[in-house]
């Protein structure tokens, strides 16, 4: 650069202000740009060389020809600051392109490629731009100028178009992305931290296994319900022989295992039914199957505690409380679902003491399609439900919820056995069970209606008789009906207080109109029910 010479070891503010000066004169030279001072903003203006910026714009500008050669630079017109902005991103990006180009020959030309090198790194500087240091640069580190320069035009310039925003931002390196680091301490003493594993470690870990195949898993927590006189108890006992004995259930592999019997509720009948058995499969006494009697309450800590050392005992895998709501009678409320989630808990603990599977023998409600009685909990929380119901003389179970495998069910029938026992002086009577092979398997019931759509089907009903009543003419003949939309109103009003007045849950007289106007509006979206002209008739 002979024209301005700049010692870096002058760091006085006469230097900087030299550096900067230079920086600007070189990008305005380059740009051929000055302020405006004409009154008219549309003038093109011709910059005028300065002899400090003249030996930098040489080496910064794009030629193919020799120095002797250069052809001078015409002045561009811009008119507008958009243009203007335009035109200075534009060069900007010829210049980062010139400086990396630079960086990555590998060897330059002698002469003026250094002082070239140089000017660009100024320019680059001045406007912003922060280009890869390369080899040469690196050498020169200590005798390059260090040069703070000003912001390009920031004071001359209002603020550029959005468009021009987002283009500049594109060239904008991309900031580095850090995940939060913590702000808070741990608590002084805190030394233990939990045991992790891979999935390297999972050959080594326990697994499932199936106790009744395609049934329920070992270790897990099962809830048997259905409604009274299902045959859930002799349906239990016959699974509880399979298991003890290892022979198949309902045609379901299992896996042997001595099992613990806990029989809270018609104990005499349990043991009848139990002698039953043996009899029917022609043995003196089911071996494995150890029977508990006396109280066990599965909401106690105390009570469980007991029965986890029972089991370890008699080295079972397989735990049967029947029933759950005898068990918990008076310690814990079954429509409490915070309670039956702590009582859950603590089984989930017995599972854990022991490694066996736990059953719980439940009921229903009044309304089977309801699922389980009680808290919601009782469905949610247990690994496996089974559903034990009847169709006329045939019974069925089916899985209701399960983790693995196809969902599994079957028929069976309650046969009657008489039998005479060695110390007893008449014959008893009991029941067996008898599965029934080969049969189609019971589908999944429907799933209970909302209170909604048992008003929707009641409403439809007194509809239907009121517009066949009025479908009659006065000889008897038969025609459709119609009638108003009030009239049809009244008609469900009517059938809804009777409902009310029965006592009947979801028919109360809060909300009745519109509970009725829901009833006959989801009848008409159905189209179950014709709307037109005000008239309300039935589809035809």
């Amino acid at each position: 650069m002979s024209n301005q010479h700049i010692d870096p070891s002058d760091n006085s503010g006469t230097t900087r202000n030299l550096n900067n000066h230079v920086a600007k004169q070189v990008v305005k030279q380059a740009l051929l740009l000055y302020p405006k001072t004409s009154p008219n903003d549309n003038e093109p203006i011709k910059a005028p060389v300065t002899q400090e910026a003249e030996s930098l714009l040489v080496s910064s500008t794009k030629a193919s020809a020799p120095a002797s050669d250069e052809v001078p630079l015409i002045p561009r017109q811009y008119s507008g600051e958009a243009q203007l902005m335009a035109a200075i991103l534009d060069w900007q990006r010829n210049l980062r392109k010139e400086l990396e180009a630079d960086n990555q020959a590998t060897e330059r030309p002698p002469g003026s490629s250094d002082s070239d090198h140089m000017a660009k790194l100024v320019v680059a500087q001045a406007v912003g731009l922060h280009p890869e240091p390369s080899t040469k640069e690196d050498e020169q580190a200590e005798t390059a100028p260090n040069l703070e320069a000003e912001p390009l035009l920031t004071s001359s310039m209002a603020a550029p178009a959005p468009e021009l925003e987002e283009a500049a931002l594109r060239h904008a390196s991309t900031p580095t992305l850090q995940l939060p680091v913590p702000t808070l301490p741990l608590p002084p003493g805190v030394t233990r931290g939990l045991p992790t594993h891979t999935s390297q470690d999972f050959r080594h870990l326990p697994r499932h296994v199936w106790l009744v195949r395609d049934v329920f898993h070992g270790g897990e927590i099962i809830i048997l319900w259905g409604e009274s006189q299902a045959g859930k108890t002799a349906l239990l006992l016959d699974m509880v022989a399979a298991i003890a004995s290892g022979s198949d259930w309902a045609g379901h592999p299992v896996t042997r295992t001595n099992v613990i019997y806990v029989a809270l509720e018609g104990q005499i009948g349990v043991r009848t039914r139990v002698q039953a058995l043996e009899h029917d499969r022609g043995v003196s006494h089911l071996e494995g199957i150890h029977y508990v009697f006396n109280p066990c309450n599965v909401a106690s800590e105390a009570d469980v505690n007991e029965l986890a050392l029972t089991a370890l005992k008699h080295d079972a895998k397989f735990i049967v409380i029947d029933t759950l709501s005898a068990s918990i009678a008076g310690m814990a409320e079954e429509n409490s679902n915070s309670a039956m989630a702590g009582m859950i808990a603590n089984v989930q603990r017995l599972t854990q003491m022991t490694g066996a599977a736990v059953l719980l023998v439940h009921h229903c409600g009044n309304d089977p399609k309801r699922g389980a009685r009680g808290a919601y909990a009782l469905h949610a929380n247990p690994d496996v439900s089974i559903e034990v119901g009847r169709s006329g003389e045939d019974r069925y179970w089916r899985l209701d919820k399960g983790r693995d495998g196809v969902p599994a069910s079957g028929w069976f029938k309650i046969e009657g056995v008489s039998f005479q026992q060695e110390h007893e002086t008449e014959p008893l009577k009991s029941i067996v069970v008898r599965h029934v092979e080969d049969a189609e398997a019971p589908a999944a019931l429907p799933s209970p209606k909302t209170k909604g759509q048992e008003r929707a089907d009641e409403a439809l009903k007194a509809i239907t008789l009121h517009l066949r009543m009025a479908g009659i003419g006065v000889d008897g003949e038969q025609s459709p009906g119609e009638a108003t939309h009030e009239a049809i109103s009244k008609v469900v009003a009517q059938a809804f207080k009777h409902k009310c007045d029965s006592g009947e849950e979801g028919y109360g007289s809060n909300h009745r109109a519109k509970n009725v106007r829901e009833a006959i509006q989801s009848l008409i979206d159905a189209g179950l029910l014709i709307l037109h002209e005000g008239k309300v008739r039935l589809p035809r």
